[in-house]
């Protein structure tokens, strides 16, 4: 049976959907604030940061103003105060409204009941856009068990972070541009900058390509998205962009990332800097050689491609943008489903090494070898994705 047969045709119904959708969304919700977030649980969680960046919207209040964030968050009844402001651009923060209208304890649940249904959504676009044909309930099963199972993914829930919104963005990216909508999958595509750490690679390496590959309607549709951003932001609180720009200490935890950077550490402590640049301009060159030389690869291979490049590069980051690694890891799933014990022994290499580095993690005081998840991740694109492409001239998906 597939998962397409499991499904009864009047199931779907688009109110029926929208129906259940709600349904398990305030199941979800009730389900995280009885066990995760209670009335005060997620109050030196990372989620913080978008609660109090939206109740100060709610309340009028600038949230880059130091004199306003650090009291705010007390009154919250923070006592982690890992930024003097806003660590998030307003235009991320103004999605945190429906949830800052809430006490901090539904709030956080809401949250984390949306993140789930996100990553659930993310999957089955990318299932149906990296494997059209109706895939075994078995196999679905499968593959949901290691999503929802992956540390990335558990670590994200642990801290209320946003990268299960950036998975469905880009997983939604991929899934337009299959069904020949640029413009609208652009105009989804610029809505990743409401994190923008984890794309300083990613946006000059895709939109360039996409410059290239003279892909116009979804760079139409991309800068339309940014400007309609840029200025609603904008009509909300004038000069903001300046005040956030002016956030500090980020760069001084770099050493420690699971990136290049961490890894030039563990090698070179004193000239760990220099290693680290070193490290950055061999993996810029190596995915910029990959795209440009490779005119069979389409957004499906070249995103993902991208995004690894850019997680591993990019000065500020931490396991739970390792989330975004599902796009590339299920796509090498497909492309080689049927082989049996190379699958196989793939799957436990993406889904279990990161357990592995977590338990170092937790006895070295450091999750920088948690770099060689992406780095593992980004060879086996190359070798089981992207290599069989280079001679192809059909959809990648056929």
């Amino acid at each position: 049976m597939t998962t397409a047969e499991a499904v009864p045709e009047k199931s779907q119904n688009p109110f029926i959907i929208a129906l259940l959708i709600l349904v398990v969304f305030a199941l979800l919700t009730w389900g995280m604030y009885e066990m995760l977030t209670g009335p005060a649980r997620y109050n030196n969680r990372d989620f913080m940061s978008l609660y109090a960046g939206g109740k100060a919207i709610l309340r009028g209040l600038d949230p880059y103003d130091p004199a306003v964030w650090l009291p705010l968050r007390a009154e919250l009844g923070s006592t982690w105060m890992p930024d003097d402001r806003a660590p998030f651009p307003l235009w991320t923060l103004l999605l945190a409204l429906p949830f800052a209208a809430l006490n901090l304890g539904w709030g956080a649940a809401a949250w984390l009941a949306f993140s789930l249904c996100v990553l659930g959504g993310g999957m089955v676009l990318l299932i149906n856009t990296y494997y059209p044909k109706p895939l075994p309930v078995a196999e679905f099963a499968l593959v949901a068990l290691l999503t929802f199972t992956y540390r990335a993914v558990l670590v994200s829930m642990n801290n209320g972070q946003i990268t299960f919104l950036l998975f469905f963005l880009l997983a939604l990216f991929l899934w337009l541009v299959r069904r020949e909508r640029p413009f609208l999958a652009g105009i989804i595509l610029s809505l990743v900058i409401i994190k923008p750490n984890a794309f300083v690679l990613f946006v000059p390496a895709f939109g360039l390509w996409l410059l290239w590959r003279r892909r116009w309607h979804i760079l139409a549709g991309a800068a339309t998205g940014g400007l309609g951003m840029l200025l609603t932001s904008w009509l909300v609180l004038p000069g903001w962009l300046s005040e956030w720009l002016n956030v500090t200490g980020k760069t001084e935890v770099t050493a420690i990332t699971p990136t290049v950077w961490g890894l030039a550490y563990e090698i070179w402590p004193e000239w760990w800097a220099v290693l680290g640049l070193v490290f950055v301009v061999g993996v810029t060159a190596v995915v910029g050689l990959i795209l440009f030389r490779n005119p069979t690869l389409t957004e499906t291979e070249v995103m993902p491609l991208a995004l690894i490049g850019s997680l591993l590069t990019t000065p500020y980051a931490w396991v739970y943008e390792h989330l975004l690694l599902l796009l590339p890891a299920l796509l090498i799933f497909f492309a080689f489903k049927h082989r049996g014990l190379a699958a196989a022994i793939w799957l436990v290499l993406v889904f279990v090494l990161p357990w592995g580095t977590f338990w170092l993690a937790e006895n070295r005081a450091s999750d920088t070898l948690t770099a060689f998840v992406p780095l593992l991740v980004g060879l086996a694109f190359y070798y089981f994705v992207v290599s069989p492409r280079r001679n192809l001239k059909h959809d990648p998906t056929a």
